[in-house]
């Protein structure tokens, strides 16, 4: 499951709903305002997850238990997995094997369970239309039924039940998938247990390491030991986050550096210590030269385009809505 995408659906119902839902023209700064308040008057939330997928005519079912406290504390469990955020530590557990991986987690961690809502909403109400198809109670609530269809791909649909108290989805249905949000509870007092891992007699640590997130690249280049490539051009996309890992697994440092540009998240640029050079097959169509002889391969996939290359042993991706060209400026400007 594509994590990031799914929360952006969550994120994006609740401004979309309450353009679509009045008779009046709102702006977009004015229907984040209004549902910024709406999520700042919610500490708290449980619920049951139940994730469906239906691939090739097979149907799959997830259930974790669920719980977020603001500002940042997450945790996500089912009969074979533990997934905790403390605020300050990241664990993953495996029941089945009984062993676990920890991260670290330094700088502003707020962004990584808690982002701006505000801010979100601004830049993505124009992507979808929306209709409204009314109320209908779910799981006990009342929920307004919205179904939203992409401008960019007509084919891309999701219908989803918000809730209309906290304007929070608690059905969302789209191709294949289905993710629905049970028995929730909202601005319930959690204990700091929940969000506090202790291993179980005998679980073994397979993998820990480290994570900084900031503003500033200069504060994450401290905790890698290579030199991050940075854009000198970027399209005029701000910085919004640069984020370092530093993982020990099976004894060996894995280093990864993300760099995130754009409100909307329109280009980001994923760069990792190489171990083994990158070798573009001969016979690929898509291979360009960048400055100084340097080979990328460049694709393209709908709206999203990618291109890979290696440089002073720094394997690069970068992905982002930006047409070919500007993406290959961009890429330029990381090579001296």
């Amino acid at each position: 499951m594509k994590y990031k995408y799914l929360m952006l659906c969550l994120f994006l119902t609740v401004g979309i709903f309450f353009a679509g839902c009045t008779q009046q023209q709102i702006s977009a700064d004015e229907i984040a305002k209004k549902m910024q308040e709406k999520y700042d008057a919610m500490k708290s939330m449980e619920a049951d997850v139940v994730i469906t997928t239906n691939m090739m005519g097979q149907t799959e079912t997830m259930q974790y238990e669920y719980a977020f406290e603001k500002p940042n504390k997450f945790y996500m469990e089912n009969n074979k997995m533990l997934m905790v955020f403390n605020g300050k530590t990241y664990y993953m557990y495996d029941k089945i094997k009984n062993q676990y991986t920890k991260m670290d987690v330094n700088g502003d961690t707020s962004n990584i369970f808690n982002p701006d809502y505000g801010k979100f909403i601004k830049s993505m109400l124009d992507k979808f239309n929306v209709s409204y198809l009314g109320e209908k109670t779910y799981d006990g609530r009342k929920c307004y039924v919205l179904e939203l269809i992409s401008k960019e791909n007509p084919e891309e649909k999701m219908t989803m039940y918000v809730d209309e108290e906290y304007w929070q989805p608690l059905k969302i249905e789209m191709n294949g998938l289905t993710i629905e949000y049970k028995n929730v509870k909202f601005n319930v007092d959690i204990p700091d247990d929940k969000f506090n891992f202790v291993p179980p007699k005998g679980a073994k640590l397979v993998g820990s390491g480290s994570m900084t997130t900031s503003k500033n690249i200069d504060e994450v280049q401290k905790d890698v030991s290579f030199k991050i490539l940075v854009p000198k051009y970027t399209a005029g996309l701000e910085l919004q986050n640069a984020m370092a890992t530093k993982q020990n697994v099976n004894n060996e440092t894995e280093e990864t550096v993300v760099l995130t540009y754009g409100e909307k998240g329109e280009v980001n640029i994923y760069e990792v210590k190489s171990k083994t050079p990158l070798i573009i097959p001969e016979n690929y169509n898509n291979t360009i030269t960048l400055k100084n002889g340097v080979k990328a391969m460049l694709t393209s996939r709908n709206t999203v385009n990618m291109m890979m290359f290696e440089y002073n042993g720094v394997k690069v991706v970068i992905t982002g809505t930006l047409n070919k060209d500007e993406l290959i400026k961009m890429a330029n400007s990381m090579i001296v």
